[in-house]
């Protein structure tokens, strides 16, 4: 039974000082070398994933090795910051050695079948990008985000857009005379008895009698206002305030305050529009505005990006009228990497970025849940108060601060990535492990919306295994590429307190590749740090971005972002962040090198999960039921403690297996089959069973692994700096 000793050796072993990209991998045992290759995806569904690789023996004494293949179903645990995708609950489903005898592959598949759950492995999270099939995207609801164009204000000078959910709701600020703006996110307090209004933008203060203006700038707000802002930031936001920002432009004037009571986007320009040609391309870009405006010289039309979507008019005044990102002119796919707007090129269908941005879209954050420990609380505004949701059985919670859903006579509580369940909408509130599935049919034009986009994969009898994908943060995937929210106005809840609802317009919402969507909401003139009251005075701004705890970074952009045969997308944090706690600008939750999620909010009981702890056995619900009965700790269980690390291969990770099993390699002469102990020419068989496509696969893994672990290239020197700049950008 030699290759029965092996195989176990081979599947007991886990590698926590690799690098999740070191392939193929190495163990030694007595009957001789045991190389494993990366794993092939064949399919991943949530957090499932069936996979195939090919594995080979080099018995001691020997100069050939044998190969052979292998298939495994299993659960997948996936960690951004460390791009790290761990597998979890393993099943072997096959094993086959061509070269091998039936009977010993019999012994080896009980062997290993004996084994499963002492397996720990881990392996690149770009492999698993690259191989996810985009054709499994929210195809059922991609069609209903709605892209009507808000109201779109054009300015000829600098300004700043004041958004508020409707006409302004003020409150009492107890034990002050000052009473606050509640239905926006900015800084907006009015002296009781209808006095004047003050707006804190930055380091500089403004005033006004009315609240659309005219604003003014003074430099003697009164105490109680510098107090109270002073109170309403966090500590990493008061560190922010102790540099100066320059909000004005170089024409020498202070942004004008534009504000709106409705969905709005301003295109402010210092001066009237100046438009700079895109080499290689047909296009003009207007280079006096951080507004993503374009004109195309054969139809004379302008276009502009807002939200990840696309909008044209003849004039600028408009009217605006959208266009699909794969209708665009052609001159914008041809916008070269590296030029002044590249940053555009995520929202023009067909692109490489694109691409990219819609496979990390489908990518779940995980985390494990405690099931003993972690709970929710929930403030309602008075009594709870149900409505219905649009065409379906189910009715949420309209003045309650988390998202709650009822499904008959039980209520789901999505708080911050996890679900909890009740039997009365006071709770108490447990940790949910099967979600009733009509709670993933909600439209988009529901509030509540971005709940389906969270998941119990599975759970054992302490921990619970769940995730959410970039839905649950207000990226969409639409049309080809990602859009920033779902572009319906969704009416706010306002009795004694104010729940906001997530919005799509306003705040300039634009898409990253570093870090995914970051506000600039139109300005560009200076740094947005500072005119946000993040905590209300009572609580995080939750709604107006989604779920408790999140907002998109702070990130205006400036200059290009995309290199040739470089991918920004897995760049390194950069100098003086860290990629623990919550730095870096605040709550960024999804995408790629977030260094927070929103598992981070939590101080008790989840957790994201660590590569080297030892994996739980896990129970599959791609099925749920919804009462499922308590889970049974299987018997029979080997050690899992049992551990041998095995070291990175000298060999190259050229060797592939096709589903029935062959193995193939890719050399510079071309592709090999393995035949009797030899390598022989492959003919067509690659393309035919897919693996030519693999191998791009795993070559284009490698390059994402490789350009987010090795140090950020020097960024080209920059120009004479423009308004719009971002002098203290990190």
């Amino acid at each position: 039974m030699p290759m029965k000793t092996i195989v176990v050796a081979l599947m007991l072993s886990v590698a926590p000082g690799l690098h999740a990209g070191d392939w193929p991998r190495e163990i030694d045992s007595p009957q001789g070398t045991i190389t494993i290759y990366q794993p092939q995806i064949d399919s991943c569904k949530g957090n499932s994933m069936s996979a195939r690789a090919a594995i080979s023996i080099t018995a001691r004494g020997a100069s050939e090795p044998v190969f052979g293949a292998v298939w495994l179903d299993c659960h997948v645990l996936t960690d951004r910051p460390t791009r790290t995708v761990r597998l979890l609950d393993v099943k072997v489903t096959q094993i086959k050695f061509p070269e091998g005898k039936d009977e010993e592959t019999a012994a080896i598949s009980g062997a290993v079948e004996e084994q499963i759950p002492g397996l720990d492995l881990t392996f690149s999270l770009d492999e698993l990008l690259e191989s996810l099939d985009t054709a499994q995207k929210e195809k059922e609801t991609s069609k209903e985000i709605e892209v009507t164009p808000p109201r779109i204000i054009v300015t000829d000078h600098p300004a700043v857009l004041v958004l508020l959910d409707g006409e302004p709701v003020f409150i009492d600020v107890e034990g002050t005379s000052l009473r606050r703006v509640a239905n926006t996110p900015f800084f907006l307090v009015q002296e009781t008895g209808g006095g004047t209004l003050y707006l804190k933008g930055g380091d500089i203060w403004y005033r006004a009698h009315e609240i659309t203006g005219p604003w003014e700038v003074t430099g003697n707000p009164p105490r109680e206002a510098l107090d109270l802002a002073a109170k309403s930031q966090s500590d990493a936001q008061a560190g922010e305030e102790s540099r100066a920002i320059d909000l004005k432009s170089k024409t020498g004037k202070t942004p004008e305050i534009v504000v709106s009571t409705v969905p709005a986007e301003l295109i402010a320009s210092d001066g009237p529009v100046q438009l700079s040609p895109i080499k290689g391309t047909g296009l003009l870009y207007a280079t006096n505005t951080p507004s993503k405006l374009f004109f195309v010289i054969a139809s004379q039309d302008y276009y502009i990006l807002i939200s990840g979507r696309w909008y044209t008019a003849r004039k600028l005044n408009g009217p605006w009228s959208n266009v699909a990102s794969d209708r665009l002119p052609a001159d914008f796919a041809d916008i070269p990497p590296g030029s002044e707007r590249d940053d555009v090129l995520a929202s023009v269908a067909g692109t490489v970025p694109a691409k990219e941005a819609v496979l990390d879209a489908q990518i779940p954050q995980t985390a494990e849940v405690d099931r003993m420990q972690a709970s929710s609380q929930v403030q309602y505004d008075g009594e709870p108060q149900f409505e219905p949701i649009e065409n379906t059985e189910m009715r949420y919670a309209v003045n309650a601060s988390t998202a709650i859903i009822r499904v008959g006579g039980r209520y789901y509580n999505c708080d911050r990535g996890v679900w909890f369940e009740g039997s009365t909408p006071n709770g108490p509130w447990g940790v949910c492990i099967a979600v009733p599935p009509v709670i993933y049919t909600i439209p988009p034009r529901s509030p509540v919306y971005y709940v389906r986009y969270v998941r119990v994969y599975s759970y054992t009898p302490g921990v619970a295994y769940v995730g959410y994908t970039s839905g649950y943060t207000g990226c969409y995937v639409y049309g080809g590429t990602v859009v920033y929210g779902t572009g319906y106005y969704y009416r706010p809840w306002f009795r004694r307190l104010y729940y906001p609802r997530p919005w799509t317009w306003g705040f300039g919402v634009h898409y990253d590749p570093w870090t995914g969507w970051s506000l600039g909401y139109s300005t560009g003139w200076w740094r947005p740090r500072g005119w946000f009251a993040y905590n209300n005075w009572e609580r995080v701004h939750e709604g107006w971005w989604g779920p408790v705890g999140y907002r998109p970074l702070y990130r205006p952009i400036v200059g290009p972002v995309y290199r040739e045969g470089y991918h920004p997308v897995y760049r390194p944090p950069f100098p003086g962040t860290s990629v623990r706690g919550p730095g870096y600008g605040g709550s960024r939750s999804t995408g790629p090198l977030r260094t927070t999620t929103l598992y981070d909010h939590w101080t008790t009981g989840v957790t994201r999960p660590a590569v080297g702890d030892r994996p739980r056995r896990a129970i599959d619900m791609v099925s749920p039921q919804p009462r499922p009965a308590p889970a049974v700790e299987p018997r029979g269980v080997a050690n899992p403690d049992i551990r041998r690390i095995p070291r990175s291969s000298t060999r190259a990770n050229d060797v592939y297996t096709t589903p029935e099993g062959n193995i193939l390699r890719k050399t510079p002469g071309g592709w090999q089959q393995r035949d009797r102990n030899t390598w022989k020419k492959a003919d067509d068989a690659p393309a035919k069973t897919g693996v030519d496509k693999d191998s791009k696969v795993r070559q284009r893994g490698a390059e994402r692994s490789s350009s987010f672990r090795r140090p950020a290239p020097g960024r080209p020197a920059q120009r004479e700096e423009k308004p719009g700049a971002d002098r203290n950008r990190r």
